[in-house]
């Protein structure tokens, strides 16, 4: 079974791979700024593509997935050194690869179930 936080990373991953931007969270196809959940978007930063996908989530269920959320960004923390996803998708040497292999091994770490807790009778 595939948990909501990696649906959510699998969806950032398809619009961050479709195409990618810096300097806003979403771009359309002029390249101009607009709303990462608008029709028009057609680029995404990280953050953007988050953004998104969490908005189309949200339309879809009438509720903001907000566990869904953190489950993303716990996956995404450990592997970005900053505490924004902005600055860190800007970064002028970053580049489309780098977003999506990272991405990449946020959903490979989202995908490994936990262990199982086990307690001692004791």
């Amino acid at each position: 079974m595939v948990s909501g936080g990696l649906r959510l990373l699998l969806a950032t991953r398809r619009r961050v791979a479709q195409s990618w931007c810096r300097g806003a969270d979403a771009r359309d196809a002029a390249g101009l700024e607009v709303d990462p959940w608008s029709d028009d978007a057609r680029s995404w930063s990280l953050l953007g593509a988050l953004v998104g996908a969490l908005e189309a989530e949200a339309i879809k269920r009438d509720e903001l997935p907000l566990d869904e959320l953190a489950e993303g960004l716990y996956a995404l923390a450990g592997l970005i050194d900053t505490g924004s996803l902005s600055e860190w998708n800007d970064d002028p040497a970053r580049t489309q690869a780098d977003v999506l292999e990272t991405l990449d091994s946020a959903i490979a770490a989202s995908a490994v179930p936990p262990l199982p807790l086990l307690l001692s009778p004791n």
